[in-house]
């Protein structure tokens, strides 16, 4: 058997994620913060939650936030 984990803009985990999908919500998103204030492209997909908030910290500062999403992931799966 497989498992699912996933880190999407619906929720840190593959059932809010499926439930966002259901409900037909956008996971898309205005960027309001100061540093996306000179972007060319105003809105995106960003995470529900920071990916560094579900790890231990001393774990989360030695990866990178791509990494962090993936280690997440997979121990959903798990």
């Amino acid at each position: 058997m497989t498992g699912v984990g996933a880190m999407t803009p619906w929720g840190a985990d593959a059932p809010s994620t499926w439930a966002g999908l259901l409900d037909g919500r956008s996971g898309v998103r205005l960027l309001d913060k100061e540093w996306a204030a000179d972007l060319p492209v105003r809105v995106a997909a960003g995470l529900a939650v920071h990916p560094a908030s579900l790890l231990p910290r001393a774990e989360a500062r030695k990866l990178v936030r791509g990494e962090q999403v993936a280690i997440l992931s997979a121990r959903e799966a798990w």
